[in-house]
């Protein structure tokens, strides 16, 4: 993949968790605190990041293509939509379309979104 194509899919990556968080109506700072963090893993700049957030429309989404890229950025969509506690269904249903533009079943949200609630049961156990 060639630099210019990484850094559209990056900005990509960034421009559907903000579309996400905003699905329910705002944007709130455990969110925004998600998405600031995808955007330094990204090795995003400030400037970069602030013209997804400024300018959405101006940022095509570009779909990874390799395995390990379609998991960690479908995983960053769930962790996203189950920061604030809350499974909202328009953001359930936004990950699920996400997750089939990246070659899986609407399924696997459900089955990942299960996993995470588990793994929150078992750490949070009464010690």
């Amino acid at each position: 993949m060639n630099a210019a194509a990484g850094e559209q899919q990056r900005l990509g990556q960034i421009k559907n968790l903000v579309m996400l968080a905003a699905a329910d109506g705002r944007v709130d700072d455990s969110e925004l605190a998600v998405i600031m963090a995808v955007a330094s893993r990204e090795n995003l700049t400030v400037e970069e990041f602030n013209q997804v957030i400024d300018n959405p429309d101006t940022v095509n989404i570009d779909l990874p293509q390799d395995e390990e890229t379609k998991q960690a950025y479908l995983r960053d969509m769930v962790a996203l939509m189950m920061i604030d506690g809350e499974l909202d269904e328009q953001e359930m249903a936004i990950c699920k379309v996400y997750a089939m533009s990246l070659g899986y079943r609407g399924k696997v949200v459900d089955d990942m979104v299960a996993t995470a609630i588990s793994n929150l049961k078992l750490g949070c156990g009464d010690n």
